[in-house]
């Protein structure tokens, strides 16, 4: 049975908690479906920029990963994220997917 991938989940995290997140997301694939990680640099909010060296450069080091999955286990994951990783520094959207395939 192939899973329903109707929804793009996006979360934007600090490099430090990389590990932690990932592990999380392998440990639910009956939620989570496949999903990309990106190194990015985040902008727009000084309190959220740590180190002393981001704040010179003007901008966060973070990590985005982009999991598609079934719009029905959205708010569980992000319950469960929630409660195993409270941090303000961990934000996430979602946007709806229309389609998906492969070119095969």
């Amino acid at each position: 049975m192939n899973k329903r991938l109707n929804a793009c989940l996006r979360l934007t995290l600090p490099k430090t908690l990389e590990a932690r997140v990932l592990d999380h997301l392998l440990q639910h694939p009956e939620w989570v479906g496949p999903f990309t990680t990106c190194r990015i640099e985040g902008h727009g909010d000084p309190q959220s920029i740590a180190s002393p060296a981001e704040q010179v450069r003007g901008h966060a080091e973070r990590l985005r990963i982009e999991i598609l999955m079934d719009d029905s286990h959205v708010e569980e994951l992000i319950g469960d994220l929630r409660a195993d990783l409270p941090s303000h520094e961990v934000l996430w959207w979602l946007t709806p997917v229309t389609a998906t395939g492969s070119l095969a």
